[in-house]
């Protein structure tokens, strides 16, 4: 693991930084008091923008000094930034500390190096990094024929009642117990809205409520043919399972938000789709297991 970067003291902040970078900064005040407020006024290009709250880090190394910290917001190739950083107790100014100019500029890149892509230089909002870890492969068998409500004011509400299931894979092995459910609302504009509820038993006897929301898109026409028990071969199903545990092995599942990607098979009522954990951070690669094609026995 690579530690982060030491904070720079304010004032020996260069005059020029790396444009898309952070700059964390720490000041300390002379003599300490619990009411200090610091606030860091910043001016780009002439510009007055919002201020930075400073805060206290405890790290002084005088103990009649007072010492606090910020981040102070990247800025763009080119930008010249004015920080003015005032003391303050009580809502009355204490004290305007010296401030700093700086100029943004481009990173600099080595001969033979791609130049990196700033967001902040090229104006792209930036992205965060995602991946997903591979859970389960989910088959369960709906129960024939499905309970259909008839058109209502919000729509077409059907039941589809499970009769059995299961999930295998490299994190989940179970199967489904009792009667659960999609209850399912069509909308007008053939999109069918899944509301879900299933317990699973593990292979070790845990108990796993799993609830999720999803689209069924059944296509343009589909309302209407959902009204006539009409429906596409293979309709596309994605999902966003959550689960809920009290099981000491299994209380890490009550921390994903998951997503599943599937398809229906209409005459048979037979759903497929494959579980995914979703991760935020360093891209992770998928561990998806290799599936039939849809529709293959």
């Amino acid at each position: 693991m690579i530690a982060a970067p030491a904070p720079v003291a304010f004032d020996a902040l260069p005059a020029e930084v790396e444009a898309g970078t952070p700059l964390d900064v720490w000041w300390q005040v002379a003599p300490a008091h619990p009411s200090h407020r610091l606030e860091v006024e910043r001016r780009v290009n002439g510009v007055r923008k919002p201020s930075v709250q400073a805060w206290p880090d405890g790290l002084q190394s005088d103990p009649g000094s007072q010492r606090f910290r910020a981040l102070l917001p990247p800025c763009e190739a080119g930008d010249v930034v004015a920080y003015e950083p005032v003391l303050s107790r009580a809502g009355l100014v204490v004290a305007e500390l010296p401030g700093r100019q700086v100029r943004a500029v481009a990173p600099r890149v080595a001969a033979g190096d791609v130049a990196p892509q700033s967001a902040l230089v090229t104006g792209v909002v930036p992205r965060y990094d995602w991946g997903t870890d591979f859970l389960g492969a989910f088959t369960v068998q709906l129960a024939k024929p499905p309970e259909s409500f008839g058109p209502a004011p919000d729509g077409l509400h059907i039941t589809f009642y499970i009769a059995s299931g299961e999930i295998h894979g490299p994190r989940i092995n179970a199967r489904i117990r009792g009667e659960g459910g999609d209850w399912m609302l069509v909308r007008r504009d053939g999109v069918g809205v899944a509301d879900v509820r299933i317990t699973y038993e593990t292979d070790d006897g845990a108990l796993l409520l799993s609830r999720y929301y999803g689209i069924f898109d059944l296509g343009p026409d589909g309302y209407e043919r959902a009204l006539r028990n009409d429906y596409d071969p293979l309709p596309p199903l994605v999902l966003a399972p959550q689960f809920v545990t009290s099981h000491p092995k299994w209380l890490w599942l009550n921390r994903l938000q998951c997503i599943a990607v599937g398809r229906v098979t209409m005459a048979d009522l037979l759903v497929r789709f494959d579980l995914y954990a979703v991760r935020v951070g360093q891209p992770l690669p998928s561990s998806g297991l290799p599936r039939a094609p849809d529709g293959a026995s």
